[in-house]
């Protein structure tokens, strides 16, 4: 058996490592892979409900308790995926532009973790906290590969053999923003997560100030739209989550996926059935 992969996937927003990775790390971390969910901000000015709350009370919330509840939503969400690695920097993300400090406790991490895969956002994500969180992860795991007086770790570059070999971004090919459609994203790697979907849904409704939960039909519709879009679609499985490589995989002979051979194999009707496969169909 090889050796298990050390996987980090950092998201902008407490939520956003399971919303688009869920389904993935869900898979690595059942394999017995290492996988660590790094947050660098509160999410506080994205929390839902307590913005609904204050828009009708006019009276500012509690913001150290909306902390620890966003924190603890994580925290329960990545146990549903298996994974008990959650890390939080705590800055706020009200506005986002990328600093040293949050660059410098990013490369900490890495140095740390020494990850073989790192899993972020598109760089040109229009969501703000989203593009910036990628832009400092770049930037954290060039610092990292190099000296840094003080830190209890050696480099991650040169010839110690921590330098991550991959990123990946999460992408949501077809979304509507006319700022999207200019930065086509078109994913060349795509993850069969139809045996984990249950799983990444029940992680998400852990999310309830984020409008989550067991008696919101938000994941359900996000997963029939997201997770079994165009994408699972033309890859013939019935729900997936799409990446794009930062590097390009280099490979010893022309690369075939045992999923690909086994598709070849099957018969119009049974991809069919797999691509239309609903699993989150309401009772």
């Amino acid at each position: 058996m090889t050796e298990p992969l050390r996987i980090l996937n950092i998201g902008g927003h407490p939520k956003d490592a399971i919303l688009y990775a869920g389904g993935t790390i869900a898979k690595h971390a059942a394999r017995g892979d290492q996988v660590c969910i790094l947050t660098p901000t509160t999410g506080l000015s994205h929390h839902l409900k307590a913005i609904d709350e204050y828009k009708d009370s006019g009276v500012s919330p509690d913001m150290d308790k909306l902390v620890e509840e966003r924190q603890g939503e994580l925290v329960n969400a990545a146990g549903e995926l298996g994974v008990n690695d959650v890390r939080f920097l705590g800055y706020n993300d009200e506005i986002m532009l990328p600093r040293e400090d949050i660059i410098s406790d990013i490369a900490d991490v890495i140095g740390e973790i020494r990850p073989n895969i790192i899993i972020t956002h598109w760089p040109h994500d229009t969501v703000p906290a989203h593009a910036v969180t990628t832009q400092m992860t770049l930037l954290a795991i060039d610092a990292a590969s190099g000296i840094r007086p003080g830190k209890p770790y050696a480099p991650t570059g040169g010839d110690t053999g921590g330098e991550a070999a991959q990123v990946f971004y999460h992408v949501q090919p077809g979304r509507t923003n006319v700022l999207e459609n200019l930065n086509i994203r078109i994913p060349n790697v795509i993850v069969d997560i139809t045996d984990t979907l249950k799983q990444k849904a029940r992680a998400m409704n852990k999310f309830t100030s984020q409008h989550y939960g067991d008696e919101s039909p938000l994941q359900r519709k996000l997963s029939e739209v997201m997770d079994s879009g165009s994408a699972a679609m033309h890859s013939r499985v019935g729900y997936a989550e799409c990446f794009i490589a930062h590097n390009p995989e280099v490979y010893e002979y022309l690369p075939v996926s045992e999923y690909r051979r086994n598709l070849s194999k099957r018969s119009p009707e049974e991809i069919f059935e797999s691509m239309t496969t609903m699993l989150l169909d309401e009772d």
